[in-house]
């Protein structure tokens, strides 16, 4: 029993590293766009790419937040499972929002990060004499 627990426990983790990395790989997509067509000022576009990098970090801390209060069952990761998994709906409400809330929280560490990089290197250029 407690082996199928870790098992699902794992393939849920999996999964939601899937869901959630797959959203954020679009949005820095879109900030990469952005960032390209911008690239004749690179000062603007590491700019633009720091303030939209912290709008994809505060949306995810928001979606960090408010994935407890719902439904395991309205997610995409519920999707991915198949819409099956072998647990007490109680036991699938814990464990699926609260491997959600944590890889959410990865991925905003990770984005704010790499904003703090843009920041710091749009710095650099701006210091540079033109």
């Amino acid at each position: 029993m407690a082996e199928d627990y870790e098992a699902t426990a794992l393939r849920i983790r999996r999964l939601a590293f899937l869901s959630v990395g797959r959203g954020c790989f679009f949005a820095a997509l879109a900030i990469w766009c952005c960032m390209i067509g911008l690239i004749f000022e690179p000062v603007l576009a590491l700019r633009c790419g720091a303030i939209l990098t912290l709008l994809t970090a505060a949306v995810l801390l928001l979606k960090a937040q408010t994935v407890t209060r719902r439904s395991y069952k309205q997610t995409e990761l519920w999707i991915l499972l198949d819409r099956q998994v072998d647990l007490l709906p109680a036991h699938a409400q814990r464990l699926i929002a609260g491997t959600l809330q944590e890889i959410y929280l990865r991925y905003a560490l990770f984005a704010g990060l790499i904003a703090i990089l843009f920041w710091l290197l749009a710095l650099l250029f701006g210091l540079m004499p033109h």
